[in-house]
């Protein structure tokens, strides 16, 4: 009888994990893709973080070309919908490509993401 106990115990907690890890408690994420430029060329190894009014940022890295894809969890692509900040960051240990003026590196650019797909293309000026 404790065993079945137990087990029935066992069983509704898995089902309680399995069902708060659900796709269900997330937000709605669009699509997020694009390139990020200084002067007209292409800004690799940068990270590219858009972060919501509320709720989890979303982030990515730029390719050698510059392109972006946002990830918001493991298996899970895009941003949040609604108006995000977004901002760039070197990674510790990854020499600079270009010299970012301050103000896009710390102030950023404030976007609205919307549902489905968003080209987001950040071209950035040195002067």
């Amino acid at each position: 009888m404790r065993r079945l106990a137990f087990l029935s115990s066992c069983l509704a907690l898995a089902v309680s994990v399995l069902v708060g890890c659900g796709r269900g408690d997330m937000p709605e994420l669009g699509d997020v893709y694009g390139k990020v430029t200084l002067d007209g060329k292409p800004v690799p190894n940068i990270n590219i973080l858009f972060t919501p009014e509320s709720g989890r940022a979303a982030g990515g890295v730029t390719d050698e070309e510059g392109n972006y894809e946002l990830k918001y969890l493991e298996g899970y692509s895009g941003s949040k919908v609604g108006p995000a900040k977004v901002t760039f960051e070197w990674s510790p240990g990854v020499e600079p490509s270009a010299a970012i003026p301050a103000k896009y590196m710390q102030e950023g650019f404030s976007v609205e993401v919307k549902e489905g797909s968003n080209e987001l293309n950040f071209p950035m000026e040195s002067k």
